[in-house]
């Protein structure tokens, strides 16, 4: 019960970045699982994700994250190396998953790139990963 009241939490403070605006990208991701996905940046180095899509059925994940802005420099743009902990439900499992990725977000546009792979644990081992774009409604 307690895992669900985090979960829940962790889903209260994105929906959050949803009503405000401030620092929220909206976008979809292709993989395991396919879907929608939120980001709300919480300050310039740490966000929640989430994502609800399909994959091997219905699958919800939030996650903490690090972002570190100075692990690879590009000359046009930001790529932050992110990192993470957080909670993956399936149809079947509550698992704990880590996460982590890089973004690459456009100096031209508010459109954001990336690049994630997740593996979580529960009663079974569940190696997620993917690709996709977001959508930065504004900036934080």
């Amino acid at each position: 019960m307690k895992k669900v009241g985090v979960l829940l939490s962790l889903l209260g403070l994105l929906g959050l970045g949803v009503v405000s605006g401030k620092g929220f990208e909206i976008g979809v991701v292709l993989g395991e699982p396919s879907g929608i996905s939120g980001k709300y940046m919480l300050s310039d180095k740490t966000a929640i994700d989430g994502v609800i899509g399909f994959g091997s059925g219905i699958m919800f994940h939030c996650d903490y994250l690090w972002h570190d802005y100075n692990a690879l420099k590009v000359t046009e743009g930001q790529m932050p190396l992110y990192y993470g902990i957080g909670a993956l439900v399936t149809e079947k499992d509550f698992c704990v998953q880590g996460k982590i990725g890089l973004e690459y977000l456009f100096d031209t546009n508010p459109l954001g790139i990336f690049i994630e792979i997740a593996p979580a644990v529960g009663t079974d081992f569940i190696f997620q990963g993917g690709v996709g774009i977001r959508y930065r409604l504004s900036e934080k």
